[in-house]
């Protein structure tokens, strides 16, 4: 009888490992949307796996980027074929080496997204300058708020609210070199990468990100569905005051939204 499962309860790297350790030999069927991919294990070595008329490591990479499918185990199955001669050890490595490009190249490509979309939305209202406001007072009110979040606070140092599209909607980071159109692109790239992983953690919704640097840390929380707050500070602070004068800050600014 073969054994089933569902890879959110089992990873293929972590089925690769298992059975690796184990020395087994049998043939894992893994199934993923509309494709299915069959890995043979032989004394726990990997030395064949097939998808489609493809077959060697490139299928295995392959499956190693399924987050979501099913598998069934059988034992004892021989391999038909060798197609494969890296350890289980060395493919999961490899494996795990293009994976991080991979989400290397993803997240230059939501950053050019974001520009984008902020450009084109810009260009169409001819105006570069002026923010995605109802009105003009609701902006002010906004500025307002992040103006006195920087006076209020000895910890944060730059403030901006954006769209989840990039658009800058008010901002005040004063620091040399430091663009608006930047700070708003780069933002809205984090939070949809940040957005994406909590879900494919299966971690609810998300609410708020911190991204630490040498130099200092970047806190974002969602104000609604289609607004951020962003804020900038040094490396010596205060997290947890940093993150209530966020809060309590951006608690104001949803009651403008």
């Amino acid at each position: 009888m073969a054994l089933q499962g569902n890879l959110r309860d089992m990873a293929v790297a972590d089925l690769i490992q298992q059975y690796g350790q184990d020395e087994k030999t049998a043939v894992l069927h893994i199934a993923h949307n509309k494709e299915e991919a069959v890995l043979y294990f032989h004394e726990g070595t990997v030395v064949h796996a097939q998808l489609d008329d493809k077959d060697g490591e490139e299928v295995v990479y392959h499956v190693l980027g399924w987050e979501d499918g099913t598998f069934s185990l059988e034992m004892n199955v021989p391999p038909p074929d060798k197609s494969i001669t890296r350890s289980w050890s060395g493919l999961l490595l490899e494996g795990a080496r293009r994976l991080d490009e991979a989400d290397q190249e993803a997240e230059i490509k939501e950053i050019e997204r974001a520009m984008a979309a902020q450009k084109a939305a810009k260009e169409k209202k001819h105006r570069p300058k002026v923010k995605k406001m109802a009105t003009k007072r609701k902006s002010e009110k906004i500025a307002d708020v992040l103006t006195d979040l920087l006076q209020e606070s000895a910890d944060i140092a730059g403030v901006a609210v954006i769209g989840i599209d990039g658009l800058v909607y008010s901002a005040n980071v004063p620091f040399k070199g430091m663009e608006e159109d930047m700070v708003g692109a780069a933002s809205a790239a984090a939070y949809g990468l940040s957005k994406r992983g909590v879900q494919q953690f299966q971690r609810g919704e998300f609410t708020r990100m911190l991204i630490q640097g040498t130099e200092g840390n970047i806190i974002i929380i969602g104000l609604n569905d289609e607004t951020l707050l962003v804020g900038i500070t040094p490396s010596a602070i205060n997290l947890g005051m940093a993150f209530a004068e966020i809060k309590d800050h951006g608690i104001q600014l949803q009651d403008i939204l």
